[in-house]
C-alpha cells in the first residue's frame, strides 16, 4: 500500500464497513457455485436491505404482474443475478455514512450508470466476466467516500480544482498522490474482495496506463466518463471529441460505433434509484 493511501486510511475513524451477506456476495462475484439461497435467507435476516430490496422489487422498473413478498420470491422472479445486483446495492448504500457538503445521492447515481453502462460494453465487447464488472462499477467511487472522510481538506480542493477544469484524476495526484480508485481497490483489499475485482477498480483511472491493461477496467472508465458526460453542458459532438477512443478500441469495438453506441447508452435506466427513496 502507498503511504500516502496508508495515511489517508489512518486518518478516518471509523472505516465503512460492509455486511456479512454483501461481503460473501463481493467476495465471490464471479463463483458460480455459491450458494444463493442460503444467502436469500440471510438477507431476510438484514431488514433494511430486505425492505429496500422488496420495496424496488415492486416498483414499476420491474412491472411484475403480482406482488413478491419475500427475498425467496425474488429470488425465484428476479433470477439470481438481478436479486444480487439488489443486495450488493443496497448493502452498499447503507455502508456509507452522511457526508457534510456531499451529495450522497448524486454519488449512487453517478455510479449506478457507470454500472450499468459497464455492463452494457462489456457484453458488447464480449467480456465473460460482466457482472463482476457491473460491480466494479457500483463500487469504483468509493474511494471519493475515503478521501472526503480522511482528508475534507483535500477533497475540498480537488473539487475546486475540477469546477477550473482540471481532470478528477490529474486533481487527486496533486493533491494526494493517488486515485481515487487506487484508494477504494485498497479498500477492497481490506473488505477481502476478489482479486479480479480489485484488479478492476484499481486499473479503471488510467487502464492504458498499466503495461498489460486489464479490459474490464477499460469498460469501467469508459462507462464513468459516460455517466459524467450526464452533468456535462457540451454538446454531443464535444462530447464525442473527448471520448476515451483508446480504451474502446483497446475492447477491440470499432471506432466508427462510438456515437450511435454513447446515443443507446444514455438511455439505459439503472433501476436502482428507488434504492434512494
Amino acid at each position: 500500500m502507498k503511504s500516502e493511501i496508508t495515511q489517508l486510511f489512518d486518518q478516518i475513524d471509523n472505516v465503512p464497513q460492509v455486511p456479512e451477506v454483501v461481503r460473501t456476495l463481493l467476495s465471490q462475484v464471479n463463483d458460480p457455485d455459491i450458494d444463493f439461497v442460503a444467502i436469500a435467507k440471510n438477507v431476510e435476516k438484514e431488514q433494511i436491505i430486505a425492505i429496500k430490496i422488496l420495496h424496488l422489487a415492486n416498483s414499476a422498473y420491474y412491472g411484475l404482474p403480482r406482488k413478491i413478498g419475500s427475498i425467496n420470491q425474488a429470488l425465484v422472479i428476479l433470477g439470481m443475478t438481478e436479486l444480487k445486483k439488489l443486495i450488493i446495492a443496497t448493502g452498499l448504500i447503507n455502508t456509507i455514512p452522511d457526508i457534510p457538503n456531499f451529495n450522497l445521492e448524486d454519488f449512487w447515481i453517478d455510479n449506478f450508470r457507470t454500472a450499468t453502462y459497464a455492463k452494457w460494453i462489456a457484453d458488447k465487447a464480449k467480456l465473460q466476466d460482466s457482472d463482476m464488472i457491473f460491480t466494479a462499477g457500483l463500487i469504483n467511487g468509493l474511494g471519493n467516500i475515503l478521501i472526503h472522510l480522511g482528508n475534507t481538506a483535500a477533497a475540498d480542493e480537488i473539487s475546486y480544482l475540477i469546477e477550473e477544469g482540471m481532470s478528477r484524476l490529474k486533481a487527486e495526484q496533486q493533491e494526494l498522490g493517488f486515485s481515487n480508485q487506487e484508494a477504494c481497490a485498497e479498500l477492497c483489499r481490506l473488505w477481502l474482495f476478489s482479486d479480479d475485482l480489485t484488479t478492476t477498480v484499481e486499473q479503471s483511472g488510467e487502464p492504458l496506463n498499466f503495461d498489460q491493461p486489464y479490459l474490464p477496467s477499460c469498460a469501467i472508465s469508459i462507462a464513468r466518463y459516460i455517466s459524467e458526460s450526464n452533468y456535462s453542458e457540451k454538446t454531443m459532438p464535444e462530447k464525442l471529441v473527448e471520448f476515451p477512443r483508446e480504451e474502446w478500441v483497446k475492447l477491440d469495438l470499432k471506432e466508427e460505433d462510438i456515437e450511435d453506441s454513447m446515443a443507446e447508452i444514455l438511455t439505459l435506466e439503472t433501476g436502482l434509484e428507488g434504492l434512494l427513496d
